[in-house]
């Protein structure tokens, strides 16, 4: 993957990209304590379908705050920039938790630049009257109980550096949330009109699984994958079922393009 930054609206973004085979463009973001590094299989792997960008995005990743950044509704505007910048019109939006949220918020607002969308245990619906918080009070063993299905895996490569930024991430995450305008797109699903896969760990203990399951109920022809032996991140924990389901996608993505 070659690394370059762009601007967007004053703010320096850090971009992997893998250069594609064919015509299509994915861009994957990722969620609250993870990096763009994590898409790393997925988008080597797809690169047949064309061009795939991931971006680290801005706040958290790294310990920089943009200050110009004060609601999370913003980042639909940063994201579409990062496309800006790299002279395309249309993508697959591929997120995880944060980087669906933005997904879900972009194709309803700016549907023309939305080829399709790949829903990964995606923040952005809850089902109560109050929404799920990202919890910021516990320690990050705890959190990794609820974010990955065998936490043991992944305990040998997070650092105390690391582990750190995971919590200054849930921190901003609940700062930018409590200054946003509209934080539950769950009655406007039904407004989505691109190719969907929705994917989803059945134990993921951030955003449950029920969730997934009323996204893909009510976006129309959405598909819904449960992977068992998954939590929070699937593309991580499952790297080879997510893969498929994104190529299924894409596939869907360039016959409804065609």
């Amino acid at each position: 993957m070659k690394r370059m930054k762009v601007n967007v609206r004053g703010i320096p973004v850090s971009i992997y990209e893998v250069a594609g085979e064919g015509p299509q463009t994915g861009l994957f973001l990722h969620g609250v304590g993870g990096t763009a590094k994590m898409w790393a299989a997925q988008m080597r792997a797809l690169k047949a379908c064309g061009r795939m960008i991931s971006v680290d995005i801005p706040g958290f990743v790294g310990d920089k705050w943009p200050t110009e950044i004060v609601s999370l509704s913003q980042y639909v505007g940063i994201m579409t920039g990062v496309l800006d910048a790299r002279e395309v019109d249309k993508a697959v939006w591929v997120g995880n938790s944060l980087g669906g949220r933005i997904s879900i918020e972009t194709a309803l607002t700016v549907p023309e630049r939305v080829a399709g969308l790949g829903l990964l245990c995606s923040a952005g619906v809850f089902l109560g009257a109050e929404r799920e918080r990202i919890p910021t009070d516990i320690s990050k063993e705890q959190f990794d109980q609820a974010v990955f299905y065998l936490p043991e895996r992944f305990a040998g490569v997070q650092t105390d550096e690391s582990k750190r930024q995971n919590l200054e991430g849930r921190r901003r995450y609940e700062d930018l949330a409590e200054r946003t305008d509209v934080m539950n797109f769950r009655d406007r699903l039904s407004e989505i009109d691109v190719p969907t896969r929705v994917i989803w760990g059945r134990h993921d203990g951030v955003t449950k699984v029920h969730i997934g399951e009323y996204i893909a109920e009510h976006i129309a022809g959405a598909k819904l994958l449960i992977l068992e032996e998954a939590a929070h991140v699937p593309q991580v924990e499952q790297p080879l079922a997510v893969t498929e389901e994104l190529r299924g996608l894409f596939a869907e993505a360039a016959v409804i393009k065609n």
